[in-house]
């Protein structure tokens, strides 16, 4: 009987993942047929992640130091926040293939696997597999994962285990033992060790459950109701400290002006939180609707980017939402259903409520959100805009619910039709990928296959250098994988003296650079015209950034003019390699220059 049971269980699985796994391949193709020569999203952090999975699988990153950028000084190899599921996930992929296609299977893997999760959790909880089917499909597959993606924060899309989170917890409500106490704190460190963010984030979706728990539960359960949630606390903690003590013992340790407070300043939390607007515009990326908002959408991202406030819930989502409202009203819910709907929709609420900025103008008085106190104890965490991401789920679990409800109502044949129908406008809406999206990388610059036949302790520095959080900064460590020369460029604050050096290096036509350079130990300074005039957004991405950001240049988009001591060796179109085998070691006079056209 067991194996019957287990045996119908993962056919009712089976046919749903197969048809998640199916959209997944066509919203993202061709990364699977050519899943090591193009790239997933491109530029930016996507470029940032690669680099990290080829340094990381290369055992590059083991050291306390690492030495492949900020040369000759390198970084402390912060221990950070540890995300094992995603590291191991892509680590294991990359020893498999390479990191190209660990990165491109990964993001292939996010959307079908968030779906079937989200799947998974609405059946057991609803008993209704079409249901279940269309939560799937609004959570996995929403136009702000797939913008996510993009963007390259394929973690954020991959959030499969927030709905065995809520699993776990509507399961530990009804037994109330250690062992389902043990469920929460271990669904709780999958989804922390998936994504930080989102393990952040479970901790909001826990209170907001208690709160929920106690508010539907006898007066006399009070006492048992405290103890399992504190034995699921503990569990939690026993579990997540052992990979995350490194990185809360220094952030504990610094100071008041330490990295996470000048890195995540408190005007971060208003540029990137939400505007009641983003959860009803479609994405600028949609074939036919996103010409008519793009404009609309620059124009107002409040200094932030498309990436993080690509929110769109989609009117298919959002109208059985207002219905299940209307059928609360008029009373037309059954008990259970009720129950469910209400949690989902203050849920849903909830998490919007978290995503808005840190002070919202009622009036003349600035009213302060939960963000605004949350930043004194968590100040490392600024995006709560990506709160949206959890309305996402919480709304199309209370869409499923009303179509369990109408299932139970209507006559059958009317029900599919007006399912297919349903789920023939969400795929409309949710139509949103990215023009350009799979970027060919097969095929390094030629300056880059130059340099890697150079001797193995060269070290280089590339201009125009920017600053090391910049969109066009990850374009040097991800051609690193190619030539594998330590690079100058990459300092970050945590380190004093590389940061120092840098300020003083980064200006090419200060008199001191060539000098510097040289002492420290470079062989090759490689100028790359283009990217004076290209600036910190890359081409193909600037048309998500507002348009002041994405006209950004470096050094008013001229290449600066070169001291002479600085010697021209190759020339690979518009890009240059000099020799500072003449440099000085004392002042260059600011007279010896030679124009750079």
């Amino acid at each position: 009987m067991t194996i019957v049971y287990s045996a119908n269980k993962i056919k009712q699985i089976s046919a749903p993942l197969f048809v998640y796994f199916l959209l997944s391949a066509f919203l993202t193709w061709p990364i699977l047929s050519r899943s090591g020569s193009v790239l997933f999203g491109d530029y930016g952090d996507t470029r940032g992640v690669v680099w990290w999975l080829w340094a990381k699988i290369n055992g590059l990153l083991d050291a306390p130091i690492n030495h492949l950028i900020a040369a000759p000084f390198g970084v402390p190899s912060d221990p950070g926040f540890s995300q094992p599921v995603t590291e191991w996930l892509l680590i294991i992929l990359a020893r498999l293939s390479n990191e190209i296609a660990a990165y491109n299977f990964f993001v292939f893997l996010a959307f079908p696997l968030t779906a079937i999760a989200a799947y998974f959790f609405l059946n057991r909880l609803l008993c209704n597999r079409i249901a279940a089917f269309f939560g799937g499909l609004v959570f996995g597959f929403s136009p702000a994962a797939m913008i996510q993606a993009t963007g390259g924060h394929a973690s954020l899309s991959f959030g499969a285990f927030i709905p065995l989170f809520l699993l776990a917890l509507f399961h530990n409500r009804e037994q109330r033992t250690l062992l389902s106490a043990f469920y929460v704190a271990a669904s709780f460190a999958l989804v922390t060790f998936t994504m930080l963010y989102f393990g952040y984030f479970a901790i909001y979706i826990a209170i907001f459950f208690v709160v929920f728990d106690i508010s539907n539960s006898r007066s006399e359960d009070a006492r048992a109701i405290f103890w399992n949630y504190f034995y699921a606390a503990i569990f939690g903690v026993a579990l997540i400290l052992p990979f995350e003590y490194q990185k809360i013992y220094w952030q504990i340790t610094w100071s008041g002006d330490g990295p996470a407070a000048a890195w995540r300043p408190f005007g971060n939390l208003d540029i990137y939180s939400s505007r009641p607007w983003e959860f009803f515009i479609p994405s600028v990326d949609h074939p036919v609707l996103g010409i008519f908002f793009y404009d609309f959408v620059r124009t107002h991202l409040h200094g932030s980017n498309i990436f993080e406030q690509t929110l769109y819930l989609g009117m298919i989502p959002v109208g059985l939402l207002l219905g299940g409202i209307v059928l609360v009203a008029r009373e037309r819910f059954g008990v259970d259903h009720r129950t469910y709907f209400l949690f989902f929709a203050f849920g849903a609420l909830w998490m919007y409520f978290l995503s808005l900025p840190p002070l919202i103008a009622i009036g003349s008085i600035n009213v302060p959100t939960v963000s605004y106190f949350a930043y004194k104890v968590a100040p490392m965490f600024r995006g709560y805009v990506r709160f949206g991401m959890i309305v996402h789920f919480f709304v199309a679990c209370a869409g499923a619910v009303v179509l369990v409800h109408l299932y139970r109502r209507m006559k059958r044949p009317r029900y599919y039709a007006m399912v297919a129908i349903l789920l023939s406008l969400l795929a409309f809406e949710y139509w949103s990928v990215p023009p350009g999206y799979a970027l060919a990388v097969d095929q390094p610059p030629e300056v880059y296959q130059w340099l890697a036949k150079e001797p193995a302790d060269t070290m280089v520095a590339e201009y125009p250098m920017m600053r090391w959080e910049e969109a066009a900064f990850y374009t040097y460590p991800f051609w690193q994988r190619i030539h594998k020369k330590k690079l100058v460029n990459g300092a970050s604050p945590e380190n004093a003296k590389a940061w120092a050096f840098f300020e003083k290096v980064k200006n090419l036509e200060d008199p001191q650079t060539p000098a510097l350079l040289k002492a420290a130990g470079v062989k090759y300074v490689i100028i790359h015209k283009n990217m004076y005039a290209e600036g910190p957004i890359p081409a193909p991405i600037k048309r998500y950034y507002p348009a002041a950001v994405s006209k950004m240049v470096y050094n008013n988009g001229i290449v600066p003019s070169i001291p002479y001591s600085m010697k021209l060796l190759k020339t690979f179109g518009t890009d240059m390699v000099f020799t500072l085998d003449e440099a000085s070691s004392g002042t260059l006079s600011t007279s010896v220059r030679q124009p750079f056209d």
